[in-house]
């Protein structure tokens, strides 16, 4: 599934000469947490969210005078701005992060968690097309279909769980004993953290099709004798 097929059409936008005031309003009014900007020639300059607008609201520190001497004394002047602007253009985020429509929707829920962003620009040919948020992602998982072709049999469950455990490289136990029975899939081993166990377990949930994970999982620390994994 691409981009194109789950993002808002209808963006609300704002031009850079937006006072931060009717900006902030629009977010409210909207339920939204950030607002594309856009020119009068119709280019994403920039983006102003809830973070940006936030910022003005925390208390500055006076800057001792050996700060300037020996810092940025251009950031700082950047922060006052920012602190202080009364539109967009002073208080927006600059260093825009975009999408294009037809990017797997995989790929933009990595761009969303890598940068730890809400929801971010799509642009097709230097235009604002739509807007992709981590809402719309949820929205997709909430109506994934069912699985077609009715229920997988077992031995396919372990087939795949087996594969997983292959291409994995943080396993410490490559003998770990996967059985399934009615859709249930059932880990059995020893392994070196509950981290990995947590993991292990989560691995098994997400195949297509399993009904459940029945964990015999051990924990190495937590096992009354000592054996290598």
């Amino acid at each position: 599934m691409k981009v194109e097929e789950i993002m808002t059409k209808d963006v609300i936008a704002v031009s850079p000469k937006t006072a931060v005031h009717e900006a902030a309003e629009l977010m409210v009014d909207h339920a939204i947490s950030g607002l594309p900007v856009v020119d009068d020639d119709g280019k994403v300059v920039g983006i102003v969210s809830e973070g940006d607008l936030i910022l003005r609201e925390k208390p500055r520190e006076r800057t001792p005078w050996w700060r300037v001497f020996f810092g940025d004394a251009e950031r700082l002047a950047l922060e006052y701005r920012k602190a202080h602007g009364t539109t967009v253009e002073e208080v927006m985020t600059r260093s825009l992060i975009t999408v294009s429509p037809d990017l797997p929707i995989e790929s933009a829920a990595l761009v969303l968690d890598q940068h730890r962003i809400r929801r971010v620009p799509v642009l097709a040919d230097g235009r604002l097309v739509g807007i992709v948020s981590r809402g719309d992602l949820i929205k997709v998982l909430s109506r994934a279909p069912a699985p077609a072709g009715g229920p997988p049999s077992d031995d396919r469950l372990v087939r795949e769980m087996r594969a997983r455990l292959a291409q994995e490289p943080w396993i410490s136990n490559r003998g770990i004993v996967v059985q399934a029975k009615d859709g249930l899939i059932a880990l059995w081993g020893l392994v070196l953290t509950e981290a990995e166990k947590s993991a292990l377990e989560t691995m098994a949930r997400t195949i297509e099709g399993a009904k459940g994970v029945e964990s015999h999982l051990v924990v190495k620390s937590e096992f009354p004798y000592r054996y290598a994994v």
